[in-house]
């Protein structure tokens, strides 16, 4: 499969597909720019030795598990993809991805695709070990394993004082091939309880393996800098919550949300406007519907209290943010016409709306709000 993304829109799997980009009323965007500059940062974060693998799980992070794939595919600051269970790194590479993908999640298919389509597993439990084996000598051939090490989040893998026990029982399945060990941080952006981690993860450092720790966080707060790789997930899409905003300007958010005006209407002073009559006009006013809702992943929390950008002026949502449609308050913006495009998150000019900015009034975190964007919008990529 050609993996030139420059004029690809990828749908959604829908029997009948758009006939031109024209005729989306909802799409996401995502920037190429954005993603080789964040992955360049990161590069200076981590230092000469650490390569990155993109997180890409969970329809990467909402941003679209397949053309995420194709962007990271050609970054060549990228070196291999991590994933959540094996369907899903099974899907990439039915779609040409060719870079090494890691499953550290989970086996949710049948074990010999990971044979037929040359993926790496996470393997934390010795009854799945013995099981990958047999698939091995079925095919005479070596499954690759990297060995989850809990060092202290208490979440999937071998225990400390199990670890070498572990290995040795691995190492008596001829078709089992051990590549790395690897952990996770359980709070990367606090500085003390990363160091105690890697501490404890100094067991792995020491078997001559490959090893990796580091997050998108934890690029920053790692006390060491020669481990193999860095899982970075968030990151790479341009968000790190948990640090200074000094740091956080130094990446770009990749994802653009957008929709289009379906309707503009005049509602005249003491009109009530959305389910459970939640706003009354003050005074008359044009409002405007979009197409989007919380089935989108624009947070009903943003009812009555969120933005989005009109002819590069902010415009507040007024009443409940509805299924599918939102209804916004255009009063004060001018040459405004249906069928414009509006800016849910991203940048018009000098203005510009974040999952920052969501996450300031809903008190959720950036992670839950770019994960709930439906994996039904469509996906383009753009410069």
């Amino acid at each position: 499969m050609n993996n030139d993304t420059r004029n690809q829109i990828f749908f959604p799997n829908f029997s009948t597909q758009p006939s031109s980009p024209n005729l989306l009323q909802v799409w996401i965007e995502l920037s190429r720019s954005a993603i080789q500059a964040n992955a360049l940062q990161f590069k200076k974060w981590l230092g000469p030795i650490t390569q990155i693998s993109g997180v890409i799980k969970s329809n990467a992070y909402g941003h679209g598990i397949v053309p995420i794939a194709q962007l990271y595919e050609e970054c060549e600051n990228i070196a291999s993809l991590c994933v959540i269970n094996l369907l899903e790194a099974v899907e990439l590479r039915q779609h040409g991805i060719k870079k090494p993908i890691l499953v550290i999640g989970y086996l949710d298919a049948f074990y010999d695709l990971i044979i037929e389509h040359s993926i790496e597993i996470v393997l934390y439990d010795f009854a799945i070990a013995q099981q990958l084996n047999k698939i091995g000598q079925k095919y005479n051939k070596n499954i690759i394993v990297h060995i989850k090490f809990d060092t202290g989040m208490s979440r999937l893998g071998i225990t400390a004082d199990k670890l070498d026990e572990f290995i040795d029982q691995i190492k008596t399945l001829p078709c089992i091939t051990i590549k790395g060990i690897f952990s996770h941080f359980a709070e990367s952006y606090v500085t003390t309880r990363t160091h105690q981690q890697e501490d404890i993860f100094d067991l792995a450092t020491r078997k001559n393996l490959i090893v990796h720790i580091s997050n998108s966080h934890g690029s920053l707060t790692t006390k060491y800098q020669h481990y193999h790789f860095a899982r970075i997930g968030i990151g790479l899409y341009g968000y790190l919550q948990r640090h200074s905003p000094d740091t956080q300007n130094l990446l770009q958010p990749v994802l653009s949300l957008k929709t289009r005006i379906l309707q503009i209407k005049k509602v005249v002073a003491g009109s009530l406007i959305g389910y459970d009559s939640t706003y009354q006009a003050a005074s008359d006013m044009t409002i405007a519907i979009i197409a989007i809702g919380y089935a989108e992943g624009l947070d009903a929390r943003l009812s009555n209290c969120g933005q989005v950008i009109v002819n590069g002026q902010l415009a507040p949502i007024i009443g409940r943010v509805c299924m599918n449609l939102t209804i916004i308050d255009i009063s004060q913006i001018s040459h405004c016409k249906t069928g414009q495009i509006v800016t849910i998150l991203g940048k018009e000019g000098d203005i510009s709306i974040s999952a920052y900015d969501w996450s300031a009034i809903t008190k959720a975190s950036v992670y839950n709000h770019l994960s709930k964007l439906s994996s039904t919008i469509s996906k383009i990529i753009t410069q």
